[in-house]
C-alpha cells in the first residue's frame, strides 16, 4: 500500500522580497485551491504543476486544497514565514486503491482459471477489502491532521487572558502541531509522538492534540493507545464526529461492540456513556 507523501523543502530566502510557493502534484494537473482559515474563501490558482506568489492577505497560516477526478482531494496547512520560498510536493492517491494496472489484472484472472470454484479467490477478497478499507482510513488520518493546526489556533483554552499570551500561546502550540504533522507525514512517528506529547503538556485540554494522539498510535498499528487517545479526546469534545467514529471502528478491531452509529447527533453524548459503559466491562 503506497503511503501518503508530503514533503515541505525549504529552498531559499529571499532578502527584500516576497516569497513564492510552487506547488507540484504526482500525477500533475490536479486543481489548486488557496483557502483562508478565517473566512473559509477558496480562490482557484491553477493547475498544478503552478506557483503561487507570497501576499499579506493569507495571514501567517493559510491552507492549499488540491484537487483531481478520481483521485482523493488533499489539504495542506502552510505556515508562512515572509520573504521564504518554499516548494511543495503532493501525492494523489486514487479513489479505488485496490484497482489493479492491466498486467497484473491478466495474470490475476490466469490465476482464477487455474483455481477450482470455492478456492482461494473467495478466501482473498475479505483481505483485500481490509487492506483497502485499512487503507482508506489511515489516509482519511493523515489528511485530518491538517484541520487541527486550523483548530489550534482558536483553542478556547488560550482566551480570555491578556492579548499577548493568547497569541503567543496559541502560536506556540500551533508550531508545534504543525510540526508533527510534518514528522507524521515523513513517517516518522517517534518523533511525531514525542512532539504531541509535548503539545499536550502544552493543553493538557486540547481534543486536537489528543485526537492526533490517536492518529498517530493508530498508523503505528497501536490499536489500544489509539482508542485510549480518542476516548479522552470525546470526554473534552464529545461532539466531535470524526473521533467519535475512529474509535467504534477501533472497538470493532480490537472485538468489541462498536458505538451507536448516530451517537453524536444525540442530545445527551453517546460517547460519554458508551465509552463508561465498555470501561465496566472486563
Amino acid at each position: 500500500m503506497k503511503n501518503l507523501i508530503l514533503a515541505l523543502t525549504s529552498l531559499f530566502l529571499l532578502a527584500g522580497c516576497g516569497g513564492k510557493y510552487l506547488v507540484n502534484t504526482f500525477p500533475a494537473g490536479a486543481k489548486v485551491y488557496v483557502k483562508d482559515i478565517q473566512t473559509k474563501e477558496r480562490k482557484l490558482v491553477g493547475l498544478s504543476p503552478v506557483r503561487i506568489d507570497e501576499e499579506s492577505r493569507l495571514g501567517d497560516v493559510f491552507f492549499l486544497e488540491i484537487e483531481k477526478d478520481n483521485y482523493n482531494p488533499k489539504s495542506v496547512m502552510v505556515k508562512v514565514n515572509a520573504g521564504e520560498s518554499l516548494t511543495l510536493s503532493a501525492r494523489l492517491d486514487p479513489l479505488n486503491p485496490d484497482k489493479l494496472d492491466a498486467n497484473q489484472q491478466v495474470a490475476s484472472k490466469d490465476d482464477k482459471k487455474d483455481q477450482p470454484p470455492g478456492g482461494k479467490p473467495e478466501e482473498k477478497k475479505p483481505n483485500l477489502q481490509q487492506e483497502v478499507d485499512d487503507l482508506k482510513l489511515r489516509v482519511a488520518l493523515l489528511e485530518n491532521t491538517t484541520q487541527y493546526q486550523k483548530d489550534a489556533i482558536f483553542s478556547a483554552r488560550f482566551r480570555g487572558g491578556p492579548a499577548e499570551y493568547d497569541r503567543e500561546s496559541g502560536e506556540k502550540l500551533v508550531g508545534v502541531m504543525f510540526d508533527t504533522q510534518q514528522a507524521v507525514m515523513k513517517g516518522n512517528y517517534a518523533k511525531a509522538d514525542e512532539l504531541v506529547n509535548k503539545a499536550i503538556q502544552m493543553d493538557e485540554y486540547s481534543s486536537h492534540a489528543w485526537m492526533l494522539k490517536g492518529s498517530i498510535a493508530f498508523l503505528k498499528k497501536d490499536l489500544s493507545a489509539a482508542k485510549s487517545a480518542w476516548e479522552r479526546t470525546l470526554k473534552i469534545d464529545p461532539y466531535n464526529k470524526a473521533a467519535y467514529q475512529y474509535l467504534s471502528e477501533t472497538y470493532k478491531r480490537l472485538g468489541m461492540r462498536e458505538l451507536p452509529a448516530k451517537g453524536p447527533e444525540t442530545r445527551v453524548p453517546a460517547s460519554t456513556t458508551e465509552i463508561d459503559n465498555r470501561r465496566k466491562v472486563k
